[in-house]
């Protein structure tokens, strides 16, 4: 995802050879932003949402917020001080980054000025719950107090502009935190391409990026659909799907793919991508889960050049010391959740792989030894994207369309560094690139057709089984006996039993069911 960036007025290799002009004092859009404080900004939002998961839990003491909100400096301040100054967007590119990234996000449905697919339906009832209702607080629809718990980090700031100020300042704090976020993140992400044209063409390759999955619908399902992706049963999801369906998971994925190419290309010191992936459980432990096997990558060739450094052991160490409460609820009654292997029927599989990686997988494969990244993330991203589809966490495949997120996002990096770089394997990327530009075409195209999203007025779950009832509600809910004592709120309020006749005014299109 970091290659979803482009710039406009800055000077690169594009001007080489151009007479020098008399000196004029810079303007403030082509002054340089460090990339430091771009990330330190990232962690630092990610790491006050650890604490008011304290403050929603009501389980730490006075004095733990201080030293909380000092751990969170502290890792800013390494961040700041071990990221490479040099090479950092300009503003006007920070600015255009973050109009990408509001525009994606309201494409899908955030601040509820266009459509929002049906996963918002609970998405906006928890939010609605945790500004409604006081912190800390149960449901009793099940007879016995359930505590939610769930990767509610998404919700937790903008649930504090619910109380102060009401729902309809919840919805636009939300698309104010996660545009805010996925715009720093392209930002960091310009610092890997080093000229306006590969910039241009990285932003293209991403927003394009996808598996083939119009050729497989109309292959093997009779046609084209509303919705592409499910052409096989399986699924792996495309730029524009991870931002209009699950944000807070593509967050999370995209986080773990910025930080680990940035590591690999010098940029980011691994203290500071490691120390930024505790800090996204509380957003998606499937998008965190999805980037271990690239830091189990970057720590061994770490060990084995033997490069690791106390500063690369410290920063992933507060990190996680900041986030042990957050872990713990997040592990709490998850045995409901489970995890097994799956038997996939072998030439399912086998089309499923060939149209959504292959296709992109074989060709950069023949030429990545010539290629700036090297040959290890691209064997890690195959073999993960190979092997994710027979793991199964849940009731459904959740797990393979978030665990996947980095690595598809290294991956469509790896081809937009093809695309910018000679060779022959250009013509058949940018072919396959067409195709899977339908995908998105088709969530967009979906977003323009539909009203926007209404208003939710019901609770969390009158809302799941609006859509989902089919689905059991363990994955949000854990019973309050079985919370861990550390994070099991003491005196919580019961949330409200009083429901509205209907959860929203109007009709809200099912892609499945019109």
């Amino acid at each position: 995802m970091g290659a979803l960036i482009f710039s406009i007025g800055d000077t690169d290799g594009d001007d080489a050879g151009r007479p020098a002009e008399p000196h004029r004092p810079r303007s403030l859009l082509s002054r340089t932003v460090a990339p430091g404080w771009i990330a330190a900004f990232i962690a630092g939002w990610l790491g006050t949402s650890q604490l008011l998961l304290w403050r929603f839990l009501d389980r730490a003491p006075l004095w733990a917020y201080p030293l909380g909100l000092a751990l969170t400096a502290g890792l800013c301040v390494a961040l700041i001080r071990g990221t490479r100054r040099d090479g950092g967007p300009n503003v006007a590119t920070l600015l255009l980054c973050l109009a990408v990234a509001l525009i994606l996000l309201l494409l899908g449905g955030e601040g509820r000025f266009f459509y929002a697919n049906i996963d918002w339906q609970v998405r906006a009832a928890v939010l609605r719950d945790m500004g409604a209702n006081p912190w800390p607080f149960v449901y009793m629809a099940r007879g016995a107090p359930d505590v939610l718990r769930a990767p509610i980090g998404m919700f937790l700031w903008p649930a504090l502009a619910f109380k102060a100020w009401g729902p309809r300042a919840a919805d636009i704090a939300l698309l104010l935190q996660n545009g805010l976020l996925v715009g720093g993140l392209l930002a960091l992400g310009s610092t890997l391409f080093a000229t306006r044209k590969a910039r241009w063409i990285a932003l293209i390759t991403i927003l394009a990026f996808s598996g083939l999955d119009a050729l497989g619908r109309v292959l093997f399902r009779g046609g084209l659909s509303d919705h592409l992706e499910n052409w096989a049963y399986l699924q792996f999801s495309s730029t524009i799907t991870l931002a209009s369906w699950v944000p807070q998971h593509a967050l999370a994925g995209w986080i773990g793919a910025v930080g680990f190419l940035s590591w690999r290309a010098g940029r980011l010191p691994l203290g500071g991508f490691l120390s930024l992936l505790p800090l996204t459980a509380l957003w998606s432990p499937l998008g965190l889960m999805g980037a271990l096997p690239f830091a189990a990558l970057a720590g061994a060739q770490a060990l084995i050049g033997r490069t690791s450094r106390w500063s690369d052991i410290a920063p992933p160490a507060l990190a996680t010391l900041l986030c042990i409460p957050s872990l713990l609820y997040l592990s709490a009654a998850n045995d409901a959740v489970g995890i097994r292997i799956v038997a996939l029927p072998p030439l399912q599989w086998g089309l499923f792989e060939a149209l959504e990686v292959l296709v992109y997988l074989v060709p950069l494969a023949l030429a990545a030894r010539k290629r700036r990244f090297g040959v290890a993330p691209l064997i890690v991203a195959g073999l993960w994207l190979l092997v994710i589809p027979f793991v199964q966490i849940g009731s459904s495949t959740d797990f393979m369309m978030r665990g996947s997120i980095t690595a598809l996002a290294v991956l469509s990096v790896l081809v937009a560094d093809a695309l910018t770089t000679p060779g022959r394997v250009r013509v058949w990327l940018t072919v396959m690139l067409l195709i899977g530009s339908v995908t998105g075409l088709f969530e967009i195209a979906r977003a323009l057709r539909h009203p926007p999203m209404p208003a939710v007025r019901c609770s969390f779950f009158k809302a799941w089984d609006q859509s989902f009832a089919a689905f059991p509600k363990d994955s949000y809910l854990a019973p309050l006996s079985r919370m861990p004592a550390a994070v099991r709120p003491a005196e919580p309020a019961r949330a409200s039993a009083v429901e509205p006749a209907a959860c929203w005014d109007g009709h809200w299109y099912h892609p499945d069911r019109g």
